[in-house]
């Protein structure tokens, strides 16, 4: 089978102009917020201590990158970027932020040791005010290490000498995720795998909005969450837009001991979702901060408009029984770890036209790329970060309740940082966990629910708290080509009272009786009253390409080696015959055609923008004024490229300095077509 995809992701008409230093630089300095990618060349030096950023040995590499998996211990990572002396101003705070690193993560600038972070399930942000300098270039350092030692959780130092030859890092393990399939060295990668970031923001500013919606009561609720101190009445206010349109206002509220809480009634929202509990429609919540009556903050966070809850042994959506039924990814597949949105857009498509509108991360926090394009294109997430991967003895715990307490903060971290994501429908923390916790599941498991309900009590939670799992084989138990018959699982199902998700069918999907048990399967859990199943089989044949790229600035980490993936760049898939058969079963049981839905979401690319300046970087601006800046540093590699991600489509300003002159051109940037 081979399907075309129409690969223009944007349209630009450039309008060149000179302007002055000071109204070009003020549309980017002067905005109370803005970030900078800092993706592009960077230096690294492999398996060095911590106890000094290395003189010498650099080398130099694209980051971010795929984990390394090769045994290295530790890498220090180097880039140097220009920061314009119009950027620093009094009352204006900066930050560096890592999307995914692991395992252990150190922050460094202009050579200051900032902070620190154990695990690379969610992203961790520090403040580097006071060593920014501008007018010259500026350092970020970064050491990681793999969990060994003092590296594994704060405050311990983990002897991993009993370990045994074959499964040296047999404690780290367990603060890491694998299975017995991707070897031990693997499991315990190193690397800064996501985006890294530099912002700033003002003094007193917005640290969290969290949007609510309910589709039983009709509202619109955003909690927030400010930062900082100033004198002054400091009060909030909201606005919802659809593309440039206000189309509600939520009332201006007090900010009290650094929090306020926004409603308003909304009866005319067009509702989230995959067909047919909706479409994937994405507002813009606008919140801005104002101290006397002034504006100093403003943020803007993308939401759909939906609701998730419980009605007896079913999980609703909008108010429809939730049929889900989807795929997980093998560990370390390199589908998980490339974070580039035209391949992750791409196999999404596919997974939509293999009867999939589901997506289970399960071995690892999917990553903000992931999140945004199934929010953009209705699939639906269950969030899940963590599974030790037993039987095989690959892990082991010397204190169980350390590690429970990690794996608390952890959780709190994680959804903190995710639960703004429209697809992500249920939380399922962690699966397996390690041998030594097994005889305590039930208290790791509710300490992990409870961690989550402190922070969002919107979405169930499928780890026996609000919804029951199953997972079985395909075959019948001690005969591996006879495949069962479904009874077992119907028995569960009628004696649940409690909905229940099928997290997992295992086993050898090329017998001859594996059609028959999944039609069989399929049917009962539909018809039967199950909210869905997930498998790990494969949707696709993996095709041996070489990617390419247009330019080594901007989003994603992208290899340029040979990768085993469907080939976006020739725009076509080869379906399996579980892709093929469960396309089928999704338009038998949902009685419609596969979805064909896009990513609302456009990339720019910016060429010929010379600058005297090593190191420096270029921003996309709303036209509108409906965003904060966006900036990426350009490429280092002499092209003159730079490469954008932005929210939504329409009119953008692009501004960057060339030979000591600040340039800004209109562009308009377009979403891409549908596949």
């Amino acid at each position: 089978m081979r399907t075309k995809l129409l690969a223009l992701w944007v349209a630009a008409m450039p309008v060149t102009a000179l302007v002055s230093p000071a109204l070009a630089q003020n549309l980017v300095s002067g905005s109370p917020r803005a970030t900078m990618t800092l993706n592009g060349q960077w230096q690294q030096v492999l398996n060095q201590d911590q106890t000094k950023i290395p003189a010498s040995g650099w080398s130099t590499t694209r980051i971010p990158a795929l984990p390394l998996t090769d045994g290295t211990t530790s890498v220090w990572y180097q880039q140097t970027f220009y920061i314009p002396a119009s950027w620093v101003r009094p009352g204006r705070r900066f930050f560096v932020q890592l999307e995914k690193a692991g395992h252990y993560a150190a922050v460094y600038f202009n050579g200051a040791f900032i902070g620190d972070h154990f695990g690379q399930f969610s992203p961790f942000e520090v403040e580097v005010t006071q060593y920014v300098v501008g007018g010259k270039t500026n350092q970020v350092q970064i050491y990681v290490h793999k969990a060994d030692t003092t590296y594994v959780q704060r405050g311990y130092n983990v002897d991993q000498s009993s370990c045994p030859t074959y499964n040296p890092d047999c404690i780290g393990n367990a603060y890491r995720t694998g299975t017995p399939m991707n070897g031990y060295i693997q499991r315990n990668w190193v690397g800064l795998v996501g985006d890294v970031t530099f912002s700033w923001s003002p003094n007193l500013h917005i640290s969290d909005v969290f949007p609510v919606s309910s589709v039983r009561d009709w509202t619109l609720t955003a909690t927030i969450t400010t930062s900082g101190t100033s004198a002054g009445a400091i009060t909030a206010r909201a606005t919802v837009f659809d593309g440039a349109s206000a189309v509600l206002s939520l009332p201006s509220q007090p900010v009290v001991s650094g929090t306020a809480t926004l409603q308003s009634p909304w009866t005319t929202p067009t509702l989230w979702g995959p067909a047919p509990y909706g479409q994937p429609k994405l507002y813009t919540l606008q919140t801005q901060l104002l101290r006397n009556g002034t504006v100093v903050d403003t943020v803007y966070t993308r939401f759909g408009f939906r609701e998730v809850w419980i009605d007896g042994t079913d999980v609703m959506l909008n108010g429809q029984k939730l049929w889900m039924v989807g795929n997980f990814f093998s560990p370390l597949s390199p589908i998980r770890y490339i974070n580039d949105r035209r391949e992750q857009a791409f196999v999404l498509w596919v997974a939509e036209n293999s009867g999939s509108n589901t997506v289970q991360s399960h071995w690892d926090d999917p990553g903000a790329s992931w999140l945004e394009l199934a929010d953009e294109m209705g699939i639906l997430v269950i969030g899940a970060y963590y599974c030790d991967g037993r039987p095989q003895i690959q892990s082991k715990l010397t204190d169980v309740s350390a590690w429970t307490s990690w794996v608390v903060s952890t959780t709190q971290e994680w959804v903190q940082a995710r639960r703004n994501h429209p697809s992500i429908v249920m939380w399922r923390p962690m699966d397996v966990l390690p041998q030594e916790a097994m005889p305590t599941q039930g208290k790791v498991f509710a300490q992990a629910a409870s961690a989550i309900r402190g922070l969002d009590s919107t979405r169930p939670i499928a780890d026996g708290s609000d919804i029951d799992v199953w997972g079985q084989g395909l075959t019948v138990a001690g005969n591996p080509h006879q495949c069962d018959d479904g009874s077992t699982y119907a028995a569960k199902l009628a004696g649940e009272t409690k909905p229940l998700l099928t997290k997992e069918i295992f086993g050898d999907a090329g017998l001859s009786c594996a059609a028959s048990f999944f039609d069989t399967f399929y049917k009962d859990a539909y018809t039967g009253g199950g909210v869905g199943l997930v498998t790990p089989q494969a949707i696709f044949q993996d095709q041996t390409f070489t990617p390419t790229w247009f330019s080594l600035s901007g989003l994603g980490n992208r290899p340029t080696t040979p990768q085993d993936l469907p080939d976006w760049i020739s725009q076509s898939w080869s379906p399996t015959a579980y892709s093929t058969q469960f396309a089928g079963l999704y338009q038998q049981y949902f009685q419609q055609a596969l979805p064909n839905t896009s990513p609302m979401s456009g990339d720019y690319e910016a060429s010929g923008l010379t600058s005297a300046l090593a190191r420096s970087s270029a921003f996309l601006l709303p036209a509108k004024g409906l965003g904060n800046p966006t900036g990426v540093l350009i490429a280092q590699d002499g092209s003159g490229t730079a490469w954008f991600v932005v929210p939504q489509a329409g009119s953008y300003t692009l501004v960057y300095t060339n030979g000591g002159k600040d340039v800004t051109q209109s562009v308009t940037v377009s979403a891409p077509p549908p596949f």
